[in-house]
């Protein structure tokens, strides 16, 4: 497939981002250097929580704009009262204020406060109006309001005409930095290995950008959707460009793990089904985590599931090594974005 090139003004004008901000690149999040390899966080229980070794989470959902018109920023806000109610993700949830109050400011200040140095906002476009999705000048815009606090991955849907010419314009005008999908919530749902994603992934190739799905019980009308076997073909084929998988593909650990140990170009991001304790399958993470995935974990909490500090101190104290858990914190993601 030949790369398609767009002239920023052109593709700006048919999407309706003509503004000064949308002609503004992101501001660039740099890792910290000379950090302490022999930091060791604190056991559970400190209060507050504060990590020792910096934090970079892969994946938040910032009660911001587009973000608050999605059922995941809904569902969090309005938590059952009972506990036969509440989803399994939400076990154990200690309230995070700026959740409730859908405060992004007060949600930096909470990342700040459990040393998470910054993170990647997700985007999200479906075209179901079941899932919405935010317009990627918003998760821009967010990150002008913070410079250097955040990097962004542009929502798109392999449904949509332009999808291309989107993607292009989020990473080479708007600087995001890789690609999210959420095939299974399109409508129509879709597989994550559809051939309709091959022409995002082939363009993300010339673009140098990872892909990351989202990908667990929930997303999708059935559970194949989160089965990630069949992603072996379009992983081999596309071998120079980096796959995330956000959520685990859960409840398909076997499946995912396996996949990862012949595809060295899949990352995976467990979030909360990792985190929570208790978990089923977490276990399966953990001794991946200390093994042959030690180098590919990224930590992300899936925020707003839960506050960034319960997040870390749970992540913190699932029996990885100190090497693992400061690359899953971390490193892996320093080495991924190639900042």
């Amino acid at each position: 497939m030949k790369r398609r090139t767009f002239f920023a003004s052109t593709v700006a004008a048919a999407f309706g981002t003509a503004s000064a901000l949308a002609q503004t690149p992101t501001p660039k999040f740099q890792f910290p250097e000379n950090v302490d390899e022999n930091a060791i966080n604190p056991p559970p229980g400190q209060v507050p929580y504060r990590s020792n070794i910096p934090v970079f989470d892969f994946r938040i959902r910032p009660p911001y704009k587009g973000y608050m018109n999605l059922g995941i920023i809904k569902a969090w806000r309005n938590i059952p009262t009972g506990p036969r109610q509440m989803r399994p993700t939400g076990f154990e949830r200690r309230h995070v204020e700026s959740v409730a109050k859908a405060d992004v400011n007060l949600m930096v200040k909470e990342m700040e406060e459990a040393n998470v140095i910054g993170g990647v906002l997700m985007g999200r476009e479906t075209l179901n109006p079941v899932y919405g999705g935010v317009p990627n000048e918003d998760l821009h815009e967010l990150c002008e309001k913070f410079p250097g606090k955040f990097v962004a991955f542009a929502g798109i849907c392999p449904h949509d005409p332009k999808a291309l010419e989107k993607m292009e314009y989020a990473i080479k005008t708007l600087g995001m930095k890789g690609v999210s999908l959420d095939p299974g919530w399109c409508d129509p749902a879709i597989h994550a290995y559809d051939k309709k994603i091959y022409p995002i992934v082939d363009l993300a190739a010339q673009l140098n950008v990872p892909v990351a799905y989202a990908m667990s019980a929930y997303t999708g009308p059935d559970l194949t959707y989160t089965d990630p076997s069949k992603m072996m073909p379009l992983m081999q084929q596309y071998k120079n460009v980096n796959f995330v998988l956000c959520h685990g593909a859960w409840p398909h650990v076997q499946e995912v793990l396996g996949l990862a140990a012949v595809c060295p170009n899949l990352y995976i991001v467990p979030d909360a089904y990792f985190y929570v304790r208790n978990m089923p399958f977490a276990e399966e993470f953990v001794k991946a985590a200390n093994s042959y995935m030690k180098y590919r974990m990224l930590f992300g909490t899936g925020y707003p599931i839960r506050g960034f500090e319960q997040c870390v101190e749970n992540w913190s104290n699932r029996g990885l090594t100190p090497e693992s858990l400061r690359l899953s914190l971390f490193e892996n993601a320093k080495y991924l974005l190639n900042l």
